[in-house]
Parts: C-alpha cells; structure tokens; sequence
C-alpha cells in the first residue's frame, strides 16, 4: 500500500507542486505591535500617521518564472535604512480587468525627526503600469482628482473604470468635521464607499458610514 502511494505521488508531483501560472502583485507592509486603529486592524486602519503605519513597505511582483521585483523601488518611490522624510507604506493593490495597470494605496513621507509634528501624511490612489514585462522600468503616477488631503484606501477598478474606494474625507468636504469618528469607540473612522472618475473628477458618496 505505502508503495502504491508514493508512486502515486510521484505521478502527481508536476501538478502538486507547479509554481502558479500568473504573475502575483503583493505588498510587503512593516510590523506594528499594537492592534487598536492600526493598519492590519479591523478598525479604523486607514490613518497613515507612523505609530499606526510603520514606513518600509514595498509594492512586489512575482513573475510566473518566480522572479520577484520591488516595483516601488524600480519607480523611484522608498528607500532602505531610515526611513525619515521619504519613507513609503503601500497597502492593498487591485489589478484592472485588462491586466495592463493597477491601482493601490501609498502613503508617501514621513516625520523628519523625532517629536517632529507638523509633517502631516495621508494615504493617497496611486496607479502602476509598465510593470507586466520584468525588463521594464515600472510608472507610478498619483491618480488625478481624488480627495487630497484624506486618507484613501481600499481601491478596485469599477467596470466603467471609475476607480470605488474607502475615504475618511467628511461626506460634504467641510474640514471642521474632520476626522469623522465612530459610535463605539469615538476613534477616527472611514466615511464610506466613494466613486470616482479620475478623468473628469467627479466623485460622489455611494453610502455614508
């Protein structure tokens, strides 16, 4: 019997243990020890202040050869060591149905200094192209008319190409009401489901949370 298996598997193996077909784009993201409004919490995850979101994530790909890239470091955005001033955090990338870009989140920046606290940093839509081919050099632009000094999160390409996210942007732009904070806990939270159409700017509130 124990024969019968191993040849089994042996049978099996080009299928068991074959590399995916695909190319995979994943994020490297910082640890944070606390787990209350930080960034892999359930809630209110979306600030982008250092003590809840570490500076040190990249955007990767791996290629169905299994060749890995940091695609953020190929687009000039990030850098090693310290991580002050120029720092980077990415979060959450959604492919386009054609496969040829991808948008995702970056915070961009980080405090200077020690007790430095007027840099002031959000998570904004980022789109990547030029990145399916491993030779090339990957673009990074910042998507054109969304909320600008919110913390936007969680993009996926509607079918129409309007881009749908999280924000915590209030849901009439009035900055006194800024942030928004929950029933619960009285920490800052999202506003809800946003849409936007990058090309035209028109953005409206799919449901107010």
């Amino acid at each position: 019997m124990s024969r019968l298996i191993v040849l089994t598997l042996l049978a099996l193996a080009p299928t068991l243990f074959a590399g995916p077909t695909n190319a995979i784009l994943f994020v490297t993201q910082v640890t944070i020890p606390g787990d209350f409004t930080s960034v892999g919490s359930v809630f209110g995850n979306h600030r982008a202040t250092p003590d809840s979101c570490g500076r040190g994530g990249d955007l990767y790909i791996r290629y169905p050869d299994g060749a890995v890239k940091n695609l953020t470091r190929a687009a000039g955005f990030g850098r090693y060591g310290a991580q002050h001033t120029n720092g980077i955090a990415v979060r959450q990338p959604a492919v386009h149905w054609s496969g040829k870009k991808a948008v995702f989140s970056m915070v961009v920046g980080a405090t200077k200094y020690q007790y430095d606290y007027n840099s002031v940093s959000y998570w904004q839509l980022y789109e990547i192209t030029n990145f399916t081919d491993a030779a090339a050099v990957p673009v990074i632009t910042k998507v054109p008319n969304q909320p600008p000094n919110y913390n936007n999160i969680s993009p996926i390409y509607g079918t129409d190409d309007r881009i749908i996210f999280t924000s915590d942007r209030p849901r009439n732009g009035q900055r006194h009401l800024y942030p928004q904070l929950d029933e619960y806990e009285e920490a800052p939270t999202v506003t809800g489901l946003w849409s936007l159409d990058p090309a035209s700017g028109d953005l409206f509130l799919l449901n107010h949370a």
